[in-house]
């Protein structure tokens, strides 16, 4: 089911009337006895936009905030910030928590409940297509535990420059990669950080939304985008084989370095191209609705969203921090800051109307082309299985049915 442009603004009629001045005055200010330092874990590119909404916060409070990196595999942030809770500890206050470790960190007790914590007027503030998968993602037996920062759905970037118009199917997309693609000087028609460690699995359930595909039944449409996948790389040769060893960072750097022509990427790239300034220019980084596949253009969207570790050492404060940071003051400011915090959030679309990727978030769901996240229970094992089963394909170790027999044995053997 993909999300309408109907649902996408449905949160926004009322949202030029918000204020958009922070009420530090009042629900922030807090004991000043008690401990002074609130730790925030959140990946690193989104540390300067935190930083600039900060000091109003510790002014009022007396609390100072200390930023500490994540990683941006939600598979990898699960298994650390899970070791932590199981051997009783955590060095952070407030987390960044991915879709892949929240529910599971809500079920195993590992979170504090944010009912009595965050404002109606902050669930208020998010469309309704988004709030209808709140209970699933962010929640749990009625309690909610999370509260989303950012709306993840990847899109299609491309060098306007270069090729003009964008492909708009796969077929046009690998007669256009054949003629921009030049190996022997490292010049590729797209790439993907597809890494092991869950990044394989983005990439291939991005594909499989584009065929009606369900990654996690391992069917038709899953073997269609695995297919397509490694014909890019082995048939067509316009998809760069040891992008099984690059991350994101990586992935933007060959974009920026003139070495990729079109490429899916998070909104947080936005950002990061405009602060390349010397190579900046908006045709580099025009975007296009996602070349379309049998079911048409598709592209997933979920997201990470704040929590507060139920051994939060400073809990207090950590309940400050996150009710400031997810208000509809400041969500505003952080999404001005980094388009990674870019939501379809009234507050947000209110601020930004002529924002790059409000009007993206516009066009793809004009084209219904913003489909669900794949769900399953134990979300972070499951796209490993799945991942691990289908890069036996792409590197050759085993046929495509091969594989796909893999994958199903494997999540059979997880159960729910």
């Amino acid at each position: 089911m993909s999300m309408s442009r109907r649902s996408f603004l449905k949160a926004s009629g009322s949202a030029a009337a918000l204020a958009l001045t922070p009420k530090i005055s009042g629900p922030w200010v807090i004991n000043r006895r008690r401990q002074n330092t609130v730790v925030l874990k959140i990946q690193a590119f989104a540390h300067d936009a935190i930083r600039a909404v900060l000091p109003d916060f510790e002014a009022a409070t007396g609390l100072t905030v200390q930023l500490e990196t994540g990683v941006s595999s939600g598979v990898e942030h699960l298994t650390e910030v899970s070791t932590a809770y199981a051997a009783g500890d955590s060095p952070w206050d407030v987390v960044s928590d991915s879709d892949e470790s929240g529910p599971v960190l809500a079920r195993a007790g590992w979170l504090m409940p944010l009912d009595d914590v965050i404002p109606q007027e902050t669930w208020d503030d998010f469309p309704q297509g988004m709030k209808d998968a709140f209970p699933l993602w962010h929640g749990f037996d009625g309690a909610m535990y999370r509260v989303p920062h950012e709306f993840a759905m990847a899109y299609f970037f491309y060098r306007k420059d270069i090729i003009g118009d964008a492909p708009k199917t796969w077929e046009e997309m690998v007669e256009k990669g054949m003629e921009v693609t030049d190996a022997a000087n490292g010049v590729w028609a797209t790439t993907d950080g597809i890494s092991r460690g869950g990044l394989m699995w983005v990439y291939l359930a991005y594909l499989t939304s584009q065929t009606n595909g369900q990654i996690f039944d391992l069917d038709d449409g899953t073997a269609m985008a695995t297919r397509l996948l490694y014909d890019m790389m082995h048939t067509y040769k316009i998809f760069p084989p040891d992008a099984i060893n690059t991350n994101y960072d990586q992935q933007n750097q060959l974009y920026m370095d003139d070495k990729v022509i079109f490429m899916r990427q998070w909104p947080f790239f936005q950002s990061v191209a405009e602060g390349n300034t010397a190579w900046y220019s908006p045709d580099k980084v025009a975007i296009a609705l996602p070349p379309a596949g049998p079911s048409g253009p598709g592209s997933w969207w979920g997201g990470w969203g704040f929590t507060v570790p139920a051994l939060a050492p400073n809990p207090d404060g950590a309940k400050e921090l996150i009710k400031y940071i997810t208000s509809v003051e400041v969500a505003p400011k952080l999404a001005a800051g980094q388009s990674w915090f870019i939501m379809p959030r009234a507050s947000i679309l209110a601020a930004m109307p002529d924002n790059v990727l409000v009007g993206a978030m516009g066009m793809y769901a004009d084209a219904g082309a913003i489909k669900p996240r794949p769900y399953h229970p134990r979300a972070a094992e499951a796209q490993v299985a799945v991942e691990d089963a289908l890069s036996l394909y792409i590197t050759k170790q085993a046929s495509l049915q091969e594989a796909l027999a893999t994958g199903r044995n494997l999540l059979a053997a997880l159960g729910e």
